[in-house]
């Protein structure tokens, strides 16, 4: 299990470089892990670097509608004449919304995540890939949509040094208009930055690194390819009895395809307004995840089966105190269903939740929308 220096390492990691996945654990996992192990504990006084973390931007969740028709399509079917674009900018970003996925990706590229909704860095779409490997043989594709008249920032640099910006050039025509390559110092591997409107006022940016000597005719090529729309992201579960006075604040899924493949779905709520700081909006939070179950038992791997109790006749772990509870239920016809929640549910909440929830048939067959 993740000691207390390795999530504060890897949550301000993610709050640094928004744009780059973590090749180690994602976000949303990463808050998870930290919110129980902080509940877990709390009675010998252990405090979670995680829980004092600030993260910017806020965000309500309205839908962004749009009557074109679905545009969803798997990786590796690029389009001949792909849509760059969306018919407005986003001025609200709804976290269940599936506004933009990969037509096209370089080789090798593993681990996929999509998350929607109030990112550690603000409110805003993320999409990415990487080859799943660490630090010198990283490899990684990014894709942002910011929120109307948000301008696209530096990228953070692993060194820590500030990005310094240089001239930028012309790129490809992109959503009937320019786009431009933008270019920082530091970058420690060969990177493209590739930036264009994907609707007035909207700005939509294609990040690559790593991925070879010609990045920028990668980039090109995955801006060109992408699909954008306003679909319903495709979840394992539906949630029913999640209590009316929350409001759902971020979205978050992510599968690998290696052998053996495994995926995380997961949603956030909060009591607070959009119009709280950021940092209340994710101080007092309902999280649920669901994930294919694997029989883990290195203690040490993200996935650690570790039941102390059983529930509803499966293998579980429950903890908490002081009106918190953690519950994880293991092997629910191949999926594992965690549920943390900061007291907003009455006691024993998290178990009543867990029986109201409704996985799909077979969901240890289900795959993300990122599988290909």
């Amino acid at each position: 299990m993740l000691d207390e220096r390795q999530i504060g390492d890897l949550m301000l990691t993610e709050i640094e470089s928004a744009e780059r996945p973590s090749a180690v654990l994602d976000v949303g996992r990463a808050m998870t892990t930290a919110r129980r192990q902080r509940r877990l504990a709390q009675g010998a006084g252990a405090a979670l670097l995680a829980a004092t973390l600030t993260v910017g931007g806020l965000t309500v969740p309205d839908l962004l509608r749009s009557d074109r028709p679905s545009t969803s399509a798997p990786i590796g079917a690029a389009p001949a004449d792909g849509q760059t674009g969306l018919p407005v900018a986003l001025t609200t970003i709804d976290p269940q919304r599936l506004y933009v996925r990969f037509g096209w990706l370089p080789d090798g590229m593993r681990d996929l995540q999509y998350q929607a909704g109030l990112l550690l860095s603000g409110p805003g779409v993320l999409l990415g890939a990487s080859n799943g490997r660490a630090e010198d043989e990283r490899k990684f594709v990014t894709v942002s949509l910011l929120p109307k008249g948000v301008e696209p920032s530096a990228p953070q640099r692993d060194s820590g040094e500030p990005a310094v910006a240089g001239k930028t050039d012309r790129g490809p025509r992109l959503n009937g208009g320019d786009s431009v390559f933008a270019n920082y110092s530091g970058a420690e591997k060969p990177e493209a930055i590739l930036r264009w409107r994907y609707a007035p006022d909207g700005w939509a940016q294609v990040r690559v690194v790593g991925t070879g000597p010609d990045a920028r005719g990668t980039a090109a090529q995955v801006a060109r390819s992408l699909r954008f729309g306003a679909d319903t992201v495709p979840m394992p579960a539906t949630v029913p009895g999640v209590p009316a006075n929350l409001r759902m604040i971020t979205l978050n899924v992510d599968e690998s395809l290696d052998e053996p493949t495994s995926w995380y779905a997961g949603w956030t709520w909060t009591p607070e307004p959009a119009t709280a700081e950021p940092r209340w909006q994710r101080a007092r939070t309902l999280t649920v995840g669901v994930s294919r179950y694997r029989n883990v038992t290195d203690p040490t791997d993200r996935a650690y089966v570790n039941p102390n109790t059983t529930f509803d006749g499966h293998p579980a772990r429950f903890g908490g105190e002081g009106g918190n509870e953690s519950l994880t239920v293991y092997d629910v016809d191949g999926a594992t269903v965690t549920i943390d929640d900061s007291a907003l549910l009455p006691a024993g909440g998290t178990r009543a939740l867990f029986r109201a929830l409704t996985l799909v048939p077979e969901p240890a067959t289900w795959h993300t929308h990122l599988h290909p």
